[in-house]
């Protein structure tokens, strides 16, 4: 049986590189724990803009401190700002941070 870490690499290499790259989920993981920071940042876009399940796959594959640091350095520069702050109260349970998707009185 795969672990999670795996499937969800599996996941985010099918649904979010489309091919583009040679990239296996065992390459994913490798390079990800290798801690290099310019691939931390390049998978978390990937994964942010591109994923059916961003927020599963980004708190399976990242420590909660990582990811702190890269919604920080990632939310005010990102395209779709209603995705990332809505990924951003589902990773921080901060659902201030989407208000349009909570439920009115």
């Amino acid at each position: 049986m795969q672990d999670k870490r795996t499937t969800s690499a599996r996941e985010v290499v099918q649904e979010c590189f489309w091919g583009d790259y040679t990239l296996s989920a065992q390459d994913l993981l490798a390079k990800l724990d290798s801690e290099d920071p310019a691939f931390q940042r390049f998978l978390f876009s990937k994964i942010v803009e591109n994923s059916r399940h961003p927020s599963r796959h980004l708190r399976t594959l990242y420590l909660p401190e990582q990811l702190h640091a890269l919604l920080k350095e990632h939310m005010p520069r990102a395209r779709d700002q209603k995705r990332i702050r809505l990924i951003a109260a589902n990773l921080t349970q901060n659902y201030a941070l989407a208000p349009e998707y909570q439920w009115r009185e």
